[in-house]
Parts: structure tokens; C-alpha cells; sequence
């Protein structure tokens, strides 16, 4: 059975889109912006931060040197997220205790830089808010301003430590798919989903769609933190670049199981994990003995 085409597939590849002259979207303009600017701002506040290291520091050194990580994490994260290249496959099988489920894993790298990010915002915040109070008489407007900054990056580093935003999930059972992103929830019973798609955002996205009456359940993990959207309908959307595995073979991986109700089964044993390990996600026909051993 033929194979459908994704929309980003990789080149020299049976999915890459028709077209030579196809643009890489995935050069978007503002991001490599952002990131060219930041690592200028990033070298230039270590120049002026470079005596931090000395007996005479001042304060205006440690601003520039907290500033200066900052900014180069930033860049880094902004890179990481948006040309995530090759990626490890983080694909495991996990025993629970209503049965077993294949869990697809996040990128831990990128999370953490992000959690990296807030931590630096944190300190740079907070520290320049407290050296204007002390150098000035009263409570100027931009101290009060940097320690609100500094409140809420506090915030999601707290969020982060009870778990309402972590680096996420996909998770893949007999009974269904259950998706936990940066700061949202879904999940789709597989007698609910009608399609899997394939989108072109400016970056791989895979959408699970879901009948109008589908028992679709989310929930957003964090109240404070709105970053993530749900969607309008019952529809599981998984950015690619928050996930470890490559877009395509998640895609032909899904649509495997949601076109071939038969084998779900799968899902509840190593052998799904194996089959994505092995850089088989689409493979029908192939390695079916040890599909059985594992059903059985």
C-alpha cells in the first residue's frame, strides 16, 4: 500500500513534496532574526560584563554577565527549536497498570534551555530590580516593572517543579492517544478518530481528527501560562518540534495504527516501540512474526 505524501518530507525521499523550486520553510525569516540578534546582544553584554570575575566587580558587570547567558541561551533554544536536524528516537514501552502503552518522548533539550531561559530571566530581572532600589530614593517605576518580569518567570519555574508544564508526551494505547504538550492535555479514544493529516505550518505538524461526537477530553495544565491553544474541534495536534522523533515516521507511524484498527494491539506491547526504533513506522507487512509474538 502505498504511502501518503507528506507536505515537509525530507529531500532525496519517497515524501518530499514534488517541486525542486519548493521553498525550506523551515528558514523562517524572523526566527533567524531574533537569533542573529541575540547572539549580538549576547557578545556584546559579555564584553561589558567580562570584570565580573574580579575583586571590584560592580553591579553593572554581573547585569551584563547574567544578560549575556541569557541571550545566548536564547539563540541556542531558538535554534534547537526551530532546525532540530537529525533527532534520537525516544520511543519506550511502559507497563501501567491498566496495561501497557508506547510512549513517544519529548525533547529534553529543548525544554530545558527554555527552563534555562526563565531561570536567567529570573536573576537578571530580579537582581537589576533590587540594584535600582538600593542606588535610588523610593520605588522607581522600572524596578517595580523588573521584579513583575521577575515574578513571573519565578512563576514558570514553579509551575515546572509541580509538573503542570514539563516536557511533554505522546502516549499511544489499545484504547487510545493521549497527548502531553508543554502546557496542554488531550486525549482521543481510537473509536473516536476518524483521520490523521499531515500539515505544513512553517513547521511539521500532525493532526489526529476526531468525529464531531468523539469523548474528547483536555485540559490546560497550567492556568497561569497560555501558550499552547485547544483547538475548536475534537483534534490531537502534535508539533513535531517539541517531540523526539522524526516528523515523518511519527506521521506514517499514527497513520498506521489509525487506519489499521486491527493492529492497536500492538500499541500494548514492545513491539510498536521496537518497529519506530528500527526505523520501520509505516511497515504493514514486514516483521509481522514478531508483531504476533508480541499480541499474543
Amino acid at each position: 500500500m502505498r504511502r501518503t505524501v507528506v507536505p515537509w518530507g525530507r529531500r532525496d525521499t519517497e515524501d518530499a513534496t514534488p517541486g525542486a523550486d519548493r521553498p525550506n520553510r523551515t528558514w523562517n525569516v524572523q526566527v533567524c532574526a531574533a537569533a542573529g540578534t541575540a547572539v549580538t546582544v549576547g557578545v556584546f553584554a559579555a564584553a561589558q560584563g567580562s570584570g565580573v570575575w574580579r575583586s571590584d566587580s560592580t553591579g553593572e558587570d554581573r547585569f551584563f554577565s547574567i544578560l549575556a547567558v541569557l541571550m545566548l541561551f536564547t539563540a541556542a533554544f531558538g535554534a534547537a527549536y526551530w532546525w532540530p536536524g537529525r533527532r534520537r528516537t525516544r520511543v519506550r514501552y511502559v507497563e501501567r497498570a491498566g496495561g501497557g502503552v508506547t510512549e513517544i518522548g519529548g525533547r529534553g533539550l529543548v525544554f530545558g534551555l527554555l527552563v534555562t531561559m526563565m531561570a536567567c530571566g529570573t536573576f537578571l530581572s530580579l537582581g537589576a530590580a533590587v540594584e535600582i532600589l538600593l542606588g535610588n530614593s523610593g520605588v522607581p517605576a522600572v524596578a517595580v516593572g523588573l521584579a513583575l518580569v521577575a515574578g513571573g518567570c519565578l512563576a514558570f519555574l514553579v509551575e515546572v517543579a509541580l509538573g503542570r508544564i514539563r516536557a511533554g508526551s505522546l502516549i499511544l494505547g489499545p484504547d487510545g492517544i493521549r497527548l502531553r504538550s508543554w502546557f496542554v492535555e488531550s486525549y482521543l479514544p481510537w473509536i473516536s478518530v476518524r483521520g490523521v493529516r499531515a500539515v505544513d505550518r512553517g513547521f511539521p505538524e500532525i493532526w489526529i481528527e476526531g468525529d464531531e461526537s468523539a469523548a474528547w477530553a483536555r485540559r490546560r495544565t497550567t492556568r497561569l501560562f497560555r501558550f499552547e491553544g485547544l483547538p475548536p474541534t475534537p483534534r490531537i495536534e502534535v508539533d513535531s518540534r517539541k517531540f523526539a522523533v522524526d516528523p515523518t515516521d511519527l506521521f506514517h507511524f499514527l497513520e498506521d495504527y489509525v487506519e489499521d484498527a486491527r493492529r492497536r494491539r500492538e500499541l500494548g506491547t514492545p513491539a510498536a516501540a521496537t518497529r519506530l526504533l528500527n526505523g520501520n513506522p509505516g511497515d504493514r507487512n514486514g516483521d509481522e512474526n514478531a508483531v504476533s509474538d508480541g499480541i499474543e
